[in-house]
């Protein structure tokens, strides 16, 4: 078509329509793309629930994990691992470390490392010590009061006549139990380790 003046006038009306079939083509994009979000959380919501459900309703089965034993008085226990006598929990830790690695390691297993504290107790750990394995315990030699022999926690040893620490002494020394004796060794040595805690 030509105007008056000779110009050609071009037909836009037909243009647009394909460009308003793809607006509501867009519609439908926008729609299935948020009903497919809507989907995902869904589904996100569904195994959260029921993974949360599972977690929720698990049964923890104490008989395995934790070594009852009872007392003529009282029912103490002691973690799975541990041995109970007389109230308190042992454990016979079998890496060999130094006597500061070993107090660090008992830390961890909230315990310390072994205060005997009653020939009771001395015979008890020689008895479950096994043959050839010495442990660490948790009396050290300090030389700054007085050199003497001191329990981790800040009571001094006393010797008794079946309760001696053999061996050299020094500011490096640490003791070590075994089935028969206590001795003194430097406490960079490599040993296993007692550590204990209180009964629960």
């Amino acid at each position: 078509m030509e105007n008056e003046d000779g110009y050609m006038i071009l037909d836009f009306k037909n243009r647009f329509k394909p460009k308003q079939k793809s607006n509501d083509f867009s519609w439908y994009i926008q729609y299935y793309y948020l009903m497919a979000v809507f989907v995902c959380i869904g589904i996100l919501i569904f195994v959260m629930s029921t993974i949360g459900f599972n977690f929720w309703n698990k049964k923890v089965d104490f008989p395995q994990n934790i070594n009852t034993s009872h007392l003529p008085e009282n029912k103490s226990t002691c973690p799975h691992d541990w041995q109970l006598n007389q109230g308190k929990c042992y454990r016979f830790l079998t890496s060999s470390k130094t006597w500061n690695e070993s107090q660090h390691h008992c830390i961890k297993l909230q315990a310390h490392l072994l205060v005997i504290q009653s020939l009771k107790e001395l015979a008890f750990i020689q008895m479950n010590l096994k043959l050839g394995q010495p442990g660490w315990i948790g009396l050290y030699f300090i030389t700054s009061e007085g050199n003497q022999w001191m329990w981790i926690d800040k009571h001094p040893f006393v010797e008794q006549t079946n309760f001696l620490v053999i061996g050299p002494m020094d500011n490096m020394s640490c003791a070590v139990i075994t089935g028969k004796q206590i001795y003194s060794e430097d406490c960079n040595a490599k040993f296993n380790a007692i550590c204990q805690r209180d009964a629960v």
